[in-house]
């Protein structure tokens, strides 16, 4: 049983990580989209986000960054 429980806090680490750098690359691809011109309005539509969400993701990446 150990074991099982084991390799299932593994794998869920590991789910957790491949969601973070999902999340990571389609922060950064908001960003960039933005950067290259396409509207708040836009990105809101494709995504399915709110437009002030949006900006509060963008914004909250760019500010963690530095």
């Amino acid at each position: 049983m150990r074991a099982r429980l084991d390799a299932a806090l593994r794998e869920r680490e590991a789910a957790r990580r491949a969601a973070d750098a999902a999340e990571a690359e389609f922060v950064e691809a908001m960003r960039q989209a933005l950067a290259a011109g396409v509207t708040v309005t836009e990105v809101a539509e494709l995504t399915g986000y709110h437009r002030n969400s949006v900006r509060r993701i963008v914004d909250s990446a760019e500010n963690a960054e530095g």
